[in-house]
């Protein structure tokens, strides 16, 4: 084919196509202008995105939504293999997991039969039982506590944080222990603020026993590295 050709074909294609984001996981996805709006489910993260035109969008890769793109290998069908991208597929029974905002601890997980229990005013509270609770949107992380069980008692060995959806990741709470793992889009990392609140979490809900030999873990969330994704 002339460049010519190729030129038009492209130019045909792109005409007949426009470029949307996932309102859950933020991916940038294509679809055809014939799919206006209806909805058809993300490729990435599962959830339904409703096909319109957005103003002021840049022209990034894309992940086809209607046709995937064969010399993607990753690519099933509509399905994305995402066993050998997403950093966690489930929550460690051994470990305890917190989710912070900005600022602060939001929910927190102990294998204990509980489920997911939410901060509130009032002190923590199941969100199973408290759906209403849960917010919609925000900047949230997912903290791994790394628990080992010994004869002396618990012992911390590391941490680690994920980054989880902007819209929608907290809503699943509810649903069960493990829904929150399907909301992680990559390794993340704390803040100042969000270092203060896992630390001062580790003093008021364990023993000096678990957590004071664990330099490297105090170390990490006292400096000012705000970038790695945990330690241990």
């Amino acid at each position: 084919m002339s460049d010519d050709r190729q030129h038009a074909a492209k130019s045909s294609s792109a005409k007949n196509s426009i470029r949307i984001i996932c309102p859950n996981c933020g991916s940038k996805l294509n679809a055809k202008t014939k799919l206006l709006g209806e909805s058809r489910p993300c490729p990435k993260c599962k959830e339904p995105v409703k096909i319109a035109i957005l103003e002021n969008h840049d022209l990034l890769p894309s992940i086809p939504l209607e046709e995937p793109d064969a010399n993607l290998p990753h690519l099933l069908g509509n399905k994305v293999q995402l066993a050998n991208t997403r950093p966690i597929e489930r929550l460690d029974r051994n470990f305890r997991y917190l989710i912070c905002d900005r600022a602060a601890i939001v929910a927190a997980w102990a294998n204990d039969g509980n489920g997911w229990m939410l901060k509130t005013h009032a002190g923590m509270v199941p969100a199973a039982r408290n759906p209403e609770k849960l917010p919609s949107q925000g900047d949230f992380k997912l903290v791994e506590l790394k628990l080992e069980s010994r004869a002396a008692g618990l012992h911390l060995l590391g941490l680690s944080v994920y980054q989880l959806a902007p819209r929608w990741a907290l809503t699943v709470l509810d649903e069960g222990d493990d829904r929150i793992c399907e909301r992680v889009t990559g390794r993340g990392a704390l803040g100042r603020e969000q270092k203060f609140a896992v630390r001062r979490t580790l003093r008021e809900n364990f023993m000096p026993e678990v957590w004071e030999h664990a330099r490297n873990v105090l170390d990490y969330l006292a400096n000012a590295d705000y970038h790695s994704s945990g330690v241990g």
